[in-house]
């Protein structure tokens, strides 16, 4: 009501000025030309307010055209025939030019309104879009919605465990809707209509409930409270709109969080299949072998030489040893999926670290040449001494799995500013390219190797592991020459420098 008194007294001003401005022209323009001042001031009003205080300002330009201007003056009367149909022509064109402008203004306004709402309805379709679960679609759909129609939104959904509702997310506002709204809201989810306020239910309520709803489902209710707005207003809102996307978002993520969970029990399935698997093979085969070296140590001990015999322990202690690796990469996998390796740091010397990692490994290495090319000086490590000594066998295990017998396995190391590189190479056939990126995915077999038939797919897998908690990466490539396989570890530097103590310490080991 202020506003249209104001636009009314903005009509009053405008013939005043109008006025001014006829009175000092009067003696330059024509009275005919008068008029075009009057109708400027009609044509201002109607383009800042509406018909009709346009049509008033009509009137009363009308009016005071004939007053001030006409003979007689200072009357209502009017004597010239000419002066007549020049203020009546005059009336009837400030009229239709007063409500086309008035109409035109209306016709911007509502453009400008509709496109505050698609620019608003963009935004929240684009927030929505970008939100990765259902939680955040639901904070975002709230948040946007309240920041844009500042007004107290919220959404509510049945509890399906003890069949109440539940808020799921609200826009953080003082005023919280009474018993009485959420009956509303129960509403809304039992039937999937809008209920509260404007609506036949529950319609003395102050909040507005409306369906969330994609796919013949309902998920939720959104809920508004519209106590200051009319329902012509709530109507311009066009809440159906932002309803509609949200119940996409909805469904999206659902679909994906459904899609996540079924790659989740496929790649578990696989990996049960693949442990199972594994499991049947490594270790019913050194099991087998060892028990049937010991059962023919046991039934023809008599009859077997001494060499025979020594050669039946050495498998029984050869495969044992091969079960024990097994074992303990089982161990460790386990470890390292459930986050409890724990890396106890110290500094060492990686010439420790390898001949430590070769006595180990001398069992395996027999028949191979071994080459060492170390650079000299290389800095001291700050590792997990037995973790990277561990990932070291794995790695020396699978070049003796992939080498020909009686070839050379070579170990190389030198280091850059930030890392030391460590590269076992042999001279086997090589991983295909195609497969570099799998190598060390648990339980992938390539068919060779590690990956192989006597391979459970778990040392490279493993080393990656130790060697990622350490910051560090490794590679597989071409060996030298392209020949054969490398792998490569690289270990980072620390940015400390070696505590004095640590560093006598060290050197007295050395």
């Amino acid at each position: 009501m202020a506003n249209l008194n104001n636009d009314y007294a903005r009509g009053i001003l405008s013939v005043a000025a109008a006025t001014a401005i006829s009175l000092a022209l009067q003696n330059i323009l024509p009275l005919g030309n008068l008029s075009l001042v009057f109708l400027t001031a009609v044509l201002w009003v109607a383009a800042r307010t509406g018909i009709r205080p346009a049509l008033f300002t009509a009137f009363i330009s009308f009016l005071t055209y004939n007053f001030v201007f006409t003979e007689p003056r200072l009357t209502l009367h009017m004597t010239d025939s000419d002066e007549l149909l020049t203020v009546v022509f005059f009336l009837i064109t400030a009229v239709i030019v007063g409500n086309l402008a008035a109409r035109l203004r209306q016709q911007i306004e509502k453009l400008r309104a509709s496109n505050n709402r698609t620019t608003a309805l963009l935004e929240f379709t684009r927030r929505l879009a970008s939100a990765p679960d259902i939680e955040t679609v639901q904070a975002e759909a709230v948040s946007t919605l309240s920041t844009h129609l500042t007004l107290p939104v919220l959404i509510v959904a049945k509890d399906p465990e003890s069949d109440t509702l539940r808020v799921l997310a609200e826009s953080g506002s003082a005023e919280k809707p009474a018993p009485e709204d959420y009956h509303a809201a129960e509403q809304t989810l039992k039937t999937g209509k809008a209920s509260g306020a404007f609506t036949s239910i529950h319609s003395d309520r102050p909040w507005r409930f409306e369906p969330i709803e994609s796919d013949g489902g309902i998920y939720a209710a959104l809920g508004i409270e519209v106590r200051t707005l009319s329902a012509e207003n709530y109507r311009e809102l066009f809440i159906d709109a932002y309803t509609h996307q949200l119940g996409l978002a909805w469904l999206r993520t659902e679909l994906a969080a459904r899609l996540s969970a079924a790659r989740i029990a496929e790649e578990t399935e696989r990996l049960r299949s693949a442990l199972l698997s594994s499991i049947s093979h490594d270790l019913r085969t050194p099991l087998a072998s060892m028990i049937g070296s010991a059962s023919t140590l046991q039934s023809m001990l008599e009859r077997l030489s001494p060499e025979d015999r020594k050669s039946l322990l050495d498998s029984i202690v050869s495969e044992g040893q091969r079960l024990d690796r097994y074992i303990r990469n089982l161990l460790d996998m386990t470890k390292l999926g459930h986050g409890s390796l724990k890396i106890e740091r110290d500094w060492i010397a990686l010439t420790d670290l390898l001949s430590s990692a070769l006595r180990r490994t001398r069992g395996l290495l027999e028949g191979f040449q071994v080459d060492r090319r170390i650079d000299d000086d290389l800095p001291l490590l700050f590792v997990h001494p037995a973790l990277i000594e561990q990932a070291l066998v794995n790695v020396l295990e699978n070049a003796t799995k992939f080498a020909p017998e009686h070839s050379t396995i070579l170990i190389a190391a030198r280091a850059t500013e930030s890392e030391v590189m460590i590269s076992i190479s042999d001279q086997g056939p090589g991983i295909p390219e195609s497969q570099r990126g799998k190598v060390f995915d648990m339980f992938f077999t390539g068919g060779q190797g590690d990956r192989g038939p006597h391979g459970s797919g778990l040392g490279l897998a493993i080393c990656q592991g130790m060697v990622a908690a350490h910051g560090g990466s490794l590679r597989a490539l071409n060996g030298p020459g392209n020949q054969g396989a490398t792998i490569e570890i690289s270990l980072p530097l620390p940015q400390t420098p070696m505590p004095h103590n640590s560093r006598n310490q060290v050197n007295d080991e050395l």
